[in-house]
């Protein structure tokens, strides 16, 4: 009896690690750089973001100098989560990140300093996904940025 409640334990804790959270936002994005706009530039090469079946988030972004940055951010729902460098560069960087409805609000934290703000909406199709950025620079001066991504075929 102990060894089979054991059993549906451990099964019960493995799959709420793998919960499915289908959010609207479920799917892959690419940047749409005619549509964007950066203060200050340049704007980026390129950009991918997919949202996961299973809550998580994931970057693929090349600079407009050529770095590359691979990053995974786990589903937080309000909870503060450390963000996994996959490929690239960024020193101990977290985030606390919410989403309701047809938004989502970040806020990504490196060493405990607030590095940028991100709210993410999504167009009334479900086919636009603008991402509004901004954040300190050095000097006092704050970047702005506004993201627009597009829907990518297939789920």
């Amino acid at each position: 009896m102990l060894r089979a409640s054991a059993a549906l334990a451990l099964a019960v804790a493995l799959g709420a690690g793998q919960a499915r959270r289908i959010t609207p936002f479920t799917g892959r994005w690419q940047y749409n750089a005619a549509r964007s706009k950066f203060d200050p530039g340049p704007p980026f090469r390129s950009f991918t973001l997919s949202f996961t079946e299973d809550g998580s988030r994931r970057l693929d972004l090349t600079f407009a100098g050529g770095r590359r940055l691979r990053a995974e951010l786990p589903w937080s729902d309000g909870k503060e989560v450390p963000v996994r460098v996959i490929e690239g560069s960024m020193g101990d960087v977290r985030a606390v990140s919410k989403i309701r409805g047809r938004t989502f609000e970040d806020t990504w934290m490196e060493g405990g300093r607030v590095i940028e703000q991100v709210l993410g909406r999504l167009s009334r199709d479900g086919k636009t996904l603008t991402v509004d950025v901004h954040g300190p620079l050095p000097g006092g001066r704050e970047f702005r940025n506004r993201i627009v991504f597009e829907r990518q075929p297939g789920r």
